[in-house]
């Protein structure tokens, strides 16, 4: 990309004195606060299309007299989209989210500036937007969930039971627990006659490689 997303992102919040003390180029300022106007506009026009976002910026901002390219206006666009994704495909919650960060940016701004006024007001409308004056609806629907009963049953399946089944298992282990197959004198017998057969491959090469270089 051909500007740094991150650049912005990091000052899209932040007042004017604050990015140019943290040594921020005027140029960075100025497109931050166009964005920050173009992002206000579509919030309050969240359907419209790109090219409408276009239109806006366009005619509402200047580059040397005249109207801002459309290059630079899709560059807008681009890190708008980069840094809070598509307006048309976000989330209530995601609003809701955003929201209640803008109040604490503006509180932790308040703060700074020790405006008491904004302080008390900026707690206002986030303990109201957040209903802290009310308490916290509780689940009744517990009651509703089917009850769960285990059981080692079988004929609740259908399946008719086995009488003594715990002295069946055991059996059916015992049983099946010792090998059967101890006798390995016949598998003996098949390796030593593969080992012989090899062994007399190997001799007829030897006689073959010695005949070609004769």
């Amino acid at each position: 990309m051909r500007f740094n997303i991150d650049t912005y992102s990091d000052n899209l919040m932040l007042p004017v004195e604050e990015m140019r003390a943290n040594r921020v180029s005027e140029q960075v300022i100025t497109r931050v606060l166009r964005l920050r106007d173009i992002y206000n506009y579509m919030l309050r026009n969240p359907l419209k299309k790109d090219r409408e976002y276009i239109d806006y910026i366009q005619a509402n901002y200047q580059d040397d007299g005249k109207p801002l390219s459309k290059r630079k206006a899709y560059e807008d666009i681009e890190i708008l989209h980069a840094i809070i994704g598509n307006l048309q495909q976000c989330t209530k919650e995601w609003h809701r989210w955003r929201f209640n960060n803008m109040i604490m940016e503006g509180y932790a701004i308040a703060l700074r500036k020790e405006d008491a006024a904004a302080i008390a007001k900026l707690a206002q409308q986030y303990g109201k937007y957040n209903k802290l004056d009310k308490d916290d609806d509780h689940d009744k629907g517990y009651s509703e969930i089917p009850r769960i009963s285990f059981t080692f049953d079988v004929s609740v399946l259908g399946f008719k039971p086995i009488p003594n089944v715990r002295k069946v298992i055991d059996e059916l282990i015992a049983h099946y627990s010792h090998s059967k197959l101890q006798d390995i004198d016949e598998d003996a017998e098949i390796v030593e006659m593969v080992d012989a057969v090899t062994a007399k491959e190997l001799e007829v090469k030897k006689q073959i490689d010695k005949h070609d270089n004769a």
